[in-house]
């Protein structure tokens, strides 16, 4: 009895360690598989990573691609973005990338030549630096505000917003409402990157001109005729007009102030052209003159009502700091140089010498 009884109570022990080691086998199964598992994702990501980091965007072989990060875009977008040129693959790995080297506030906006061959990597530190794409814009000296608004509207990489809008609302939206744009843009090159509007350039264009007209009307020669700085800059619209030659600028400005304080016309041709507007031929007519606008200097005494250009940084120079000399007339000697006159005997010699048969 007593040994059946030891018998009994080792077969239930034996049955229950049996119980126990069954038990624990799908336990350690599942543990088994799970660690396998993460290895395999580790591996995978890993994987995943080194391909990310190793991956050309754009093929060695390939062609330079354009990437615009634009200002107040998000890492996330810009990764996507990236993704929808089937330029990235992983945009998440590009987020978390940018997020680990610590420069996803420092990212700055533009646009990216992203270059055959050059990786995520590569394109972050650009990204980074700001080393971004520069597109220049020029406003020439001489031009018109038709041309600059003409030549605004033509570049492909400046977003157009005044294209429909009159002059009048051109200077409002740039806020000077009242101001008339003639001359009120600086000639120059403007670099940018990124999108950009036409009103920035304008607004550039115009702070520039204004910061070169105070510093030279604040350095102006004394006992010059001017009651402000804008009828210096309609002067030195006249000068740019008149000649390119940098050297003739003061002697110009000159005979226009002698005349001025004179009472004397001006007779600048410009001025005429400039008041026939689409009506100008090409080439001024004896008829054209008698044309009465506002802007016929051979017609009306002192200056016109606005500037007829953008003068450059020299004319306006010249038309603040004048030489003083003893002309009162001049005339183009057709190489693009002038004949100066102390007298009307003298410019009429001039008139039948340079411009006979023309």
């Amino acid at each position: 009895m007593a040994g059946s009884r030891v018998s009994e109570a080792q077969t239930r022990g034996s049955h229950h360690c049996m119980d126990k080691t069954t038990m624990n086998l799908p336990r350690k199964f599942f543990f088994i598989i799970l660690t396998v598992l993460a290895l395999v994702i580790c591996a995978w990501i890993g994987f995943e990573w080194w391909t990310f980091l190793k991956t050309p965007l754009v093929a060695n072989n390939g062609s330079p691609v354009s990437f615009v990060f634009a200002q107040g875009t998000s890492v996330k977008k810009a990764a996507y973005s990236l993704k929808q040129q089937n330029l990235l693959k992983r945009p998440l790995f590009f987020v978390l990338f940018v997020r680990l080297s610590g420069v996803e506030y420092t990212l700055k906006a533009g646009e990216y030549v992203i270059e055959p061959g050059a990786t995520a990597y590569k394109l972050i530190q650009k990204m980074a630096k700001g080393d971004s794409l520069r597109h220049a814009f020029t406003l020439v000296e001489g031009w018109n505000f038709s041309q600059v608004i003409a030549a605004l509207n033509d570049n492909k990489y400046i977003k157009h917003t005044v294209q429909k809008l009159s002059t009048t609302e051109i200077m409002e939206k740039i806020g000077h409402s009242g101001e008339m744009p003639e001359g009120r843009f600086a000639p120059d090159t403007y670099l940018f990157s990124g999108e950009i509007t036409d009103v920035d350039i304008l607004l550039n264009a115009y702070s520039l001109m204004q910061k070169r007209l105070q510093a030279a009307w604040d350095t102006r020669a004394k006992n010059i005729p001017y009651h402000c700085p804008y009828e210096a800059l309609i002067v030195a619209s006249l000068i740019e007009k008149e000649t390119a030659f940098t050297q003739e600028k003061p002697l110009i400005a000159d005979v226009i102030l002698r005349r001025l304080e004179k009472g004397m016309l001006l007779q600048v041709d410009p001025t005429v052209i400039y008041g026939l507007g689409s009506r100008f031929s090409g080439k001024l007519k004896k008829t054209d003159f008698l044309i009465n606008t506002p802007y016929n200097t051979y017609k009306h005494k002192g200056l016109p009502p606005t500037p007829i250009a953008m003068p450059g940084k020299d004319s306006i120079e010249a038309a603040l700091h004048p030489v003083t000399g003893t002309a009162w007339y001049y005339v183009a000697k057709g190489d693009g140089t002038h004949k100066f006159s102390d007298s009307l005997k003298e410019q009429g010699k001039g008139i039948r010498k340079y411009l006979k048969g023309r």
